[in-house]
């Protein structure tokens, strides 16, 4: 008995001492990386273990887009061009002078090519989209994609949009005509649903008629991402790169079968028919049948369709009637152009009718200006690239985090940045928007 007591004392005070060694070992190498913007002689803050400079927005404490936004204020604040961060151990370049912005978005951009969105395509048929996919196999399919789509063949889903436009006004036009409340952020989600679903994959949705339907379920869990799966991914990928996060959202298999399904229902449907819809679908299978793409890749584009317009489309439409219910005079005023310009019955707009307005189109601008729909901007650096006019070099496979929501509150190049303010945009303004470089002919147009 003493025996086995003994024996079990000794296993357990070496497992704390092994536990104790491995905790030490971690934070004295946590230290050593959070000394990497300092030998480099880049202006950073202070990091906390383990988290680096996003402890707040780990525990939920703070806006991660709000939290980059606040850096580049106080590093600007301080006169620094640029600076460094530490998502977790790992460094992060985050440039504040327009001008380097503009050199890594533009001018350099063959150094900074890849989005750092994680992918295995393998794994996960889902990632294998032109927005994370990399090096030649981005090239390879943008070369396919490309002559498919553009401004032409895309304005063909005009018919779709006007027809979802309907469903959007017949659902609120009741309670507003009794001066009742609209919940205009559920209302937006189920219509970008509704649209998004029908464009990529010709499925009636129906979730602005019927917004408790199976369907309208499904959709508004796709983008729950549970704490543990986040975790997970921390644990397994790291979060030193931005990109990664995506990974919590391809964990969820539940998402993978949904869009396997439904694509596999409408592909086989359209191919035994011989259907041939205006819409983003019938476009990849000119592709597939042109250039030859095969089904996961097909799979990743529709899923990327729906995963880019969603939820960045439904904010951007609660933002913008948000600011206009507020601001009646620019609400006038944008109402007598459209009007004045094209008459009340908006089913006779055609696509090139929209393109004729620019107070809409400034409007729109400033929306996306005070609203960003992603805070920050995440690139690679895909090889050494000297920063000009300094020393510092950054190395390959370091994540650029490009500040977005700073860059467009900034009452340097925004004066009054709060205020919605359409007359901003009135002459060319340049400004981030979508991150505009070279690979985005596609993404412009859409």
């Amino acid at each position: 008995m003493l025996q086995l007591s003994v024996s079990s004392s000794t296993v357990l005070e070496l497992l704390c001492t092994f536990i104790t060694i491995s905790v030490l070992t971690w934070y004295l190498y946590y230290l050593y990386c959070f000394n990497y913007w300092k030998k480099k002689g880049v202006p950073t803050i202070a990091p906390r273990f383990p988290a680096g400079n996003i402890l707040k927005p780990i525990i939920g404490k703070e806006n991660l887009f709000d939290a980059i936004a606040k850096y580049y204020k106080d590093f600007k604040s301080q006169g620094h061009k640029h600076a460094g961060l530490y998502f977790f151990n790992g460094p992060i370049y985050f440039p504040i002078d327009p001008e380097i912005i503009k050199n890594i978005l533009t001018t350099d951009f063959d150094h900074f090519m890849d989005r750092g969105i994680y992918f295995d395509e393998e794994k996960f048929p889902l990632s294998g989209h032109l927005f994370s996919i990399e090096g030649s196999k981005w090239r390879n399919l943008r070369t396919k994609l490309s002559p498919t789509f553009t401004s032409g063949k895309l304005k063909t889903m005009y018919e779709i949009f006007v027809k979802m436009t309907e469903n959007f006004i017949r659902t609120i036009e009741p309670t507003a005509q009794k001066g009742g409340e609209v919940n205009i952020k559920y209302v937006s989600a189920n219509f970008t649903a509704d649209l998004i679903l029908s464009t990529a994959f010709g499925l009636e949705g129906n979730t602005l008629k019927n917004p408790d339907n199976e369907l309208a379920k499904i959709i508004t869990k796709l983008f729950d991402v549970p704490t543990w799966d986040f975790v997970k991914t921390v644990i397994v990928e790291g979060f030193q790169n931005p990109g990664n996060i995506v990974r919590g959202l391809l964990n969820n298999r539940s998402n993978e079968y949904f869009f396997t399904e439904i694509l596999k229902n409408a592909v086989k449907q359209r191919d035994e028919s011989n259907i041939t819809r205006k819409d983003f679908l019938s476009l990849l299978l000119e592709v597939r049948d042109r250039e030859g793409l095969n089904f996961n890749e097909i799979l990743a584009q529709c899923f990327l369709f729906f995963l880019a317009g969603f939820e960045t489309s439904s904010q951007t439409i609660s933002y913008c009637i948000h600011n206009l219910a507020h601001n009646q005079e620019i609400q006038e005023k944008l109402r007598c152009e459209i009007f004045d310009n094209l008459g009340k019955d908006y089913t006779k707009y055609s696509y090139e009718d929209i393109f004729s307005l620019p107070y809409l189109d400034q409007v729109f601008n400033e929306t996306l200006r005070l609203h960003p729909v992603l805070g920050f901007l995440n690139r690679i650096c895909v090889k050494n690239y000297t920063v000009p006019g300094t020393n510092v070099v950054i190395e390959e496979g370091t994540p650029v985090l490009i500040p977005v929501l700073g860059l467009q509150r900034d009452p340097e190049y925004f004066p009054d940045p709060l205020k919605f303010d359409p007359e901003r945009f009135g002459l060319l303004t340049r400004w981030l928007r979508k991150g505009m470089n070279p690979e985005t002919g596609i993404t412009k147009i859409v």
